[in-house]
């Protein structure tokens, strides 16, 4: 009989597995004192039952020892868990051990096998500085006045008198005078006191886009005063450091005036440094900051004969 004549036997099988899904939550409280346990030891959750066989979790901190026991396993089952803890989720098929009871999954250090778990927490950015900015801004729940040169402003003892010694004493010292409502400020311009006031509130000083080169460096030359005249040591600090890069020709011998004024020591040394480096000195001398300088600070032309002696001998 040809071989395309031939009947054929056409046979079939099925290989069915039974399934179960189930859901347990293992909470663990304290889990961060959790770490550091020892590497092998592990926290069990409780038995749950699914799928006719009770499971449990186990856990390690540290990680699975290496050598760890399969407990005298009588029975096999398989597990296609889906394990999360936040984001994101870990995908693991396990066998399960049958043990104590229950067939227990073996899960180290959220991880199976050599998968470890990033949770990540998306911390935003500080928020004090811009809060106290926005509560200078409004005003809200002041308590003390300031009348600048006629312009009223309302601002906060508590914070005053946290940031300046001076403000401490005018607010809160014996000569305070509780019940007075208005303090009047003569010596300091409105511009110059409200940006004081920002760096009290928010340790920076105030943006100054809308100036000029010039009228910027005047600014903080007014912001320097007044941060020497309330003792707010710092903000005279950051002036006595931007003034240091700003030197010319111009303006070192009125610089140098302020700086012996009020004691701006680096600033100081840095202008007669600069009018030391310079071959230019009758230009100095012609400037009308010289003029002022040499009324109003004598003492300071011995400095600079000094400092330039020094510099000839070396």
């Amino acid at each position: 009989m040809p071989a395309s004549q031939r009947p054929t036997t056409r046979t079939e099988s099925t290989c069915t597995m039974e399934t179960a899904q189930g859901t347990h939550a293992f909470r663990i409280v304290g889990y961060s004192l959790q770490k550091g346990i020892g590497r092998g030891k592990f926290i069990r959750s409780a038995n749950f039952a699914v799928g006719g066989y009770d499971w449990a979790i186990r856990f390690y901190p540290d990680g699975e020892s290496s050598n760890v026991e399969d407990d005298n396993v009588d029975a096999e089952v398989r597990a296609l868990y889906d394990f999360q803890a936040g984001q994101p989720r870990l995908w693991a098929v396990v066998v399960g051990v049958l043990s104590e009871g229950a067939v227990n999954f073996l899960i180290p250090s959220f991880g199976y096998p050599h998968t470890a778990m990033r949770v990540e927490v998306q911390v935003p950015p500080p928020e004090l500085q811009d809060n106290l900015g926005k509560l200078l801004e409004s005003e809200e729940s002041a308590d003390v006045t300031f009348k600048v040169k006629g312009e009223v402003i309302l601002d906060h003892r508590v914070m005053l008198a946290l940031r300046s010694p001076v403000f401490k004493a005018e607010l809160y010292g014996p000569l305070s005078g509780k019940k007075r409502q208005i303090i009047n400020v003569e010596d300091v311009e409105p511009s110059v006191f409200k940006a004081l006031l920002h760096f009290i509130y928010t340790d920076s000083l105030p943006a100054m886009d809308d100036l000029d080169a010039d009228e910027n460096g005047e600014m903080v030359k007014h912001l320097l005063v007044a941060a020497d005249r309330y003792g707010v040591d710092r903000m005279k600090l950051i002036c006595e450091s931007i003034l240091c890069k700003r030197l010319d020709v111009e303006g070192v011998a009125t610089t140098l005036a302020l700086a012996d004024q009020y004691h701006c020591n680096k600033l100081k040394d840095a202008c007669i440094g600069f009018i030391n480096s310079l071959n230019r000195m009758d230009d100095v001398l012609s400037s009308q900051g010289y003029a002022h300088l040499k009324r109003d600070c004598p003492a300071v032309f011995v400095d600079i004969f000094e400092k330039t002696a020094k510099s000839h001998k070396i």
